[in-house]
């Protein structure tokens, strides 16, 4: 009976602790798990914060530049009238002194290409000219009248700046005069290069102009003589874009 007492003890002992080890394990991984889920808690909130961030300003920048770029495609075409008068002359392509050189010109250009930092437009323009030529009066300044135009232009805008934008212009034509200009004929040809800056409004419909320009008139020798005309011009205008 004593060993039949005694096995029994034994094999209550063997369960307790086979018990209390299953509890241990139990509590081990419990505690594994709470340290885990605390870890990932204690995570900076910057690095569940930047992804967020960072993909809002790619879409934000996306959103802006699209919108800019649809508001530029809209100009299309630009009309423009220049006034512009000479304060001296040069001798580049003429020897021609003391002249008076007063333009009006009626531009219209067409977007032909568009990437920053640049855009080109087609230029045509009609001109109205008053000229003060001395050969033509012998020493004594004669104003003419001529008109004409430039089908062959261009102009490169650096459309960096969104209100402010300089650009490069040239051209080439034929003015008509009333008179024959330095006595040999009435119509001329015409050559300028220049450049300005383009003052915009706020909803970039409109600008201000300014600029200078190097303009050339002559016959290409088609009369006997080819003195021709160079003029220092500046210009003040107005464009208007749609």
């Amino acid at each position: 009976m004593t060993k039949n007492m005694t096995s029994q003890f034994k094999q209550a002992v063997r369960k307790n602790i086979q018990t209390d080890r299953d509890l241990l394990s139990l509590c081990g991984w419990s505690s594994r798990g709470v340290l885990a889920i605390r870890d990932r808690c204690r995570q900076p909130r910057v690095v569940r914060v930047v992804p967020a961030l960072a993909v809002t300003i790619v879409i934000a920048m996306l959103l802006t530049t699209s919108a800019i770029a649809q508001e530029r495609q809209h100009a299309y075409s630009e009309y423009t009238c220049w006034f512009g008068a000479a304060f001296g002359n040069g001798h580049a392509f003429s020897n021609t002194l003391d002249a008076r050189n007063y333009q009006f010109e009626n531009r219209y250009e067409r977007l032909i290409h568009s990437s920053e930092p640049f855009a080109v437009r087609w230029v045509f323009d009609v001109t109205s000219a008053l000229v003060g030529d001395p050969r033509t009066g012998n020493g004594h300044r004669v104003y003419s009248y001529g008109i004409g135009g430039s089908p062959v232009g261009a102009q490169v805008n650096f459309v960096h700046f969104r209100r402010v934008e300089p650009f490069l212009t040239s051209a080439g034509g034929f003015l008509y005069f009333n008179h024959q200009m330095f006595g040999q004929t009435n119509f001329n040809f015409t050559a300028q290069l220049g450049g300005g800056v383009q003052l915009f409004t706020a909803n970039r419909r409109t600008s201000l102009d300014l600029g200078y320009k190097y303009h050339h008139i002559s016959n290409a020798n088609l009369g006997n003589q080819n003195p021709g005309l160079d003029s220092h011009m500046v210009f003040i205008g107005l464009s208007i874009f749609r």
